[in-house]
């Protein structure tokens, strides 16, 4: 049985997910993977369409923090 890599959990998770997208804490939540970025990196290089927009947040100590919220628009062919 072949190992799923964090890239494909990460195309999965944006394909299954309501919105279509994924968030950093998201993924690290429920997916394991702590460099989104870097997934995001091999998913558009392997030719999928993937958008993202700046969110702003608060972090667990009352800071204003923003993230990059990623969506899924294309799926390579």
């Amino acid at each position: 049985m072949p190992k799923v890599t964090q890239k494909q959990r990460v195309l999965d998770a944006m394909r299954n997910h309501s919105t279509k997208s994924i968030s950093p804490w998201y993924a690290i939540q429920h997916l394991g993977n702590t460099r989104l970025a870097a997934s995001i990196y091999l998913l558009k290089k392997d030719g999928h369409v993937i958008s993202s927009v700046t969110e702003t947040g608060t972090n667990r100590f009352g800071d204003s923090i923003t993230y990059a919220r990623y969506f899924l628009i294309q799926e390579a062919k």
